[in-house]
């Protein structure tokens, strides 16, 4: 049993004359108390929370109030025969319409950082924000500890997630510094110094960032696994694969883990000390879907991730398509987490047909993350004549001393296009005008995607 486990009661009820101050932290202790039970929930009792967040969204949301075909469920097969929540509604519902609690009710505000459209607004009230640090806390238990030094190194500003880490990494007595990113206060080379000064033990960023860092590192002379002593990484913001955990892991000797966010639903999954990704099933009721049919996956196949929102009285979200894909995993993970395990596979835009059916960009990350003779960033897209992945070749190539330019390029386009199926197109880059992008921006993979035209579907790998 967790220290927050150990240290959760039965629900207070708080005198209604209580100072504010008193009051709120009686109920934060109550919401601990519901948290840590919604690990323990009875199929029934379940159901009854979904039926609760239909009825909510129905009767309080603006936009499900007066969208179609909607209506109260009892159980849950009358929610597959609902329509989806698209991200062109809450587009369209901006800024207000998705809004269920009184303002005065609400303490948070975000929007998404507008990289696949226009913005979209998030809301939360205090009961939806602390039922959300609990229970990513609950997971992160086996993470963190007092012992721990936390650096993190995503966006502040309208957003949650940095906020939400904060709060997480105090809950577990973890020291926090807030690097943040994109800023004149802390740019990267002085992030480096902080976490070499102060002994910081597990950083929290995108694995885009973790893998600029380490080369940062190496650039000032030191060495990320001896002179540094960060042992945990926890990526979020981006898809990370297998073989990107894998290098980063190498790059800092550190265990490199998932987390799984969104500005529409806060925490969606989260790392638990095995390195698996548990849905967060005490907060949301996750489908796995067709991304052109819309019908249910079959179990361990991939599907994109439909979501209801079980906890957010601000911003309900009835069967909600995010866009990502996912694959449900079969074996039970023995961290005691109850919730499924699941593996990222990148957006459902991350895809291309080959002769051997589908494949997804991220499958490209074990064959280029080991090529000594380029970079450990680069981007895919998938244009008409097939990949068109661009690269940074390495400092030893780009001096003469190494393979010659024409050599590399055409192995890999003939080692890829071989592997694949496809043909494909190696574009080289200009490193530094790809590092000013990665360390200007707040999202860094997001900053490398390919622009070959808006008929292109690009996703970056850097």
């Amino acid at each position: 049993m967790s220290a927050l486990e150990q240290g959760a009661i039965a629900a207070v009820d708080a005198p209604p004359d209580a100072e504010p101050v008193s009051r709120h932290y009686l109920e934060h202790r109550a919401l601990l108390g519901r948290v840590t039970g919604a690990r323990r929930l009875s199929p029934g009792e379940r159901v009854a929370r979904l039926k609760d967040a239909v009825s909510h969204a129905l009767e309080k949301s603006p936009f499900y109030r007066t969208a179609p075909h909607w209506r109260a469920v009892d159980e849950l097969d009358p929610l597959s025969m609902m329509p989806f929540t698209t991200r062109q509604d809450l587009q369209q519902a901006y800024p207000l319409g998705m809004l269920a609690a009184p303002p005065g009710e609400l303490v948070r505000y975000a929007e998404s950082t507008g990289t696949t459209g226009p913005r979209c607004a998030g809301y939360v009230t205090r009961d939806d924000w602390l039922t959300n640090n609990l229970s990513v806390a609950m997971s992160w238990a086996t993470l963190l500890s007092k012992e721990d030094t936390l650096a993190v190194a995503v966006p502040y500003e309208l957003t949650y997630v940095g906020a939400d880490i904060d709060r997480v990494a105090e809950l577990l007595g973890a020291a926090v510094i807030s690097v943040g990113t994109n800023n004149t206060l802390c740019p990267w080379p002085r992030a480096l110094e902080l976490m070499r000064s102060h002994g910081v033990t597990a950083l929290f960023c995108a694995p885009t960032r973790a893998i600029r860092l380490a080369q940062l590192a190496r650039e000032r002379g030191l060495d990320p696994r001896k002179d540094l002593q960060v042992r945990k990484i926890i990526c979020v913001g981006e898809h990370c694969s297998d073989a990107r955990r894998e290098y980063l892991a190498r790059a800092w000797d550190a265990r490199v883990y998932n987390h799984y966010g969104m500005t529409e639903a806060l925490a969606v999954a989260v790392p638990c000390g095995r390195q698996a990704l548990h849905l967060c099933e005490d907060r949301l009721y996750a489908e796995l879907i067709d991304p052109d049919s819309g019908a249910p996956v079959h179990p361990g196949e991939p599907g994109e991730l439909v979501l209801t929102t079980l906890a957010h009285r601000a911003m309900p979200l009835l069967r909600y398509r995010t866009g990502d894909l996912l694959r449900e995993m079969s074996t039970k993970c023995p961290c005691g987490n109850p919730f499924r395990v699941v593996k990222q596979l990148g957006r459902v835009t991350d895809t291309f047909q080959t002769r051997m059916g589908t494949a997804y960009f991220h499958q490209l990350d074990e064959a280029l993350l080991s090529e000594p003779d380029i970079q450990p960033y680069f981007s895919v897209a998938w244009e008409e004549d097939g990949l068109r992945v661009r690269v940074v070749l390495s400092q030893a190539v780009r001096e003469g001393r190494g393979r010659a330019r024409a050599e590399v390029v055409a192995s890999l386009e003939q080692r890829l296009g071989a592997r694949f199926g496809v043909g494909v197109t190696l574009v080289v880059e200009d490193e530094a005008r790809w590092l000013d992008r990665i360390d200007n921006s707040s999202k860094p993979g997001s900053a490398l995607q390919s622009r070959s035209g808006p008929s292109a579907t690009s996703r970056s790998n850097p």
